[in-house]
């Protein structure tokens, strides 16, 4: 059995790694579903834009789900940025733990740490191979298109600004009397 200090850290270890992980499902679920609203709203758009002749309640309605995806993707980044930032801290808490000079257990946080951010290889003679390269992915990981917090609000964005563009020039013809 170990000492009251060992117990303590195992308990907070346990509890921050269990922090972390269902933090990391909950952004790839968040994720996952930003993504599915973000095609469904595209598509629709996509649909509606595909008729031969639009009236001009279509086109408002396009000039609103436009509207509403942008708003869409202001929410998305913040909230997968949240998460993002809220498993770093979980992930940093982490490695302070395994950290302490009594630690004694794997230190699974900071190799994922070293692979991640310091791309150093890991090293494990009783292993084969004897040492873990990081691979591509984790090269590009600190590229700025890398992170889906950024990326995706970005692409979907452009995409809902571009058909808000083509619908609110439609309207404004539709209105002034010319033809779509």
């Amino acid at each position: 059995m170990g000492t009251a200090d060992e117990i303590a850290c195992d308990s907070t270890y346990e509890h921050l790694l269990m922090l972390w992980t269902s933090g990391v499902r909950d952004y790839h679920t968040m994720l996952s579903d930003y993504l599915t609203a973000h095609s469904i709203f595209v598509a629709v758009i996509g649909l509606i834009v595909s008729r031969e002749a639009l009236p001009l309640s279509f086109t408002v309605l396009i000039v609103l789900l436009c509207a509403f995806g942008v708003l869409m993707c202001l929410q998305m980044a913040i909230v997968l940025g949240r998460l993002s930032g809220q498993n770093a801290l979980w992930e940093w808490r982490l490695r302070s733990v395994e950290q302490a000079p009594d630690w004694q257990k794997p230190k699974l946080i900071t190799s994922l740490y070293q692979l991640h951010e310091t791309r150093q290889s890991l090293e494990d003679p009783r292993n084969v191979p004897p040492v873990f390269l990081p691979n591509w992915a984790f090269r590009q990981h600190r590229q700025w298109w890398a992170h889906r917090a950024v990326s995706f609000p970005w692409f979907f964005g452009s995409v809902y600004g571009v058909f808000f563009v083509w619908a609110a020039t439609q309207v404004i013809r539709l209105i002034a009397g010319g033809s779509p």
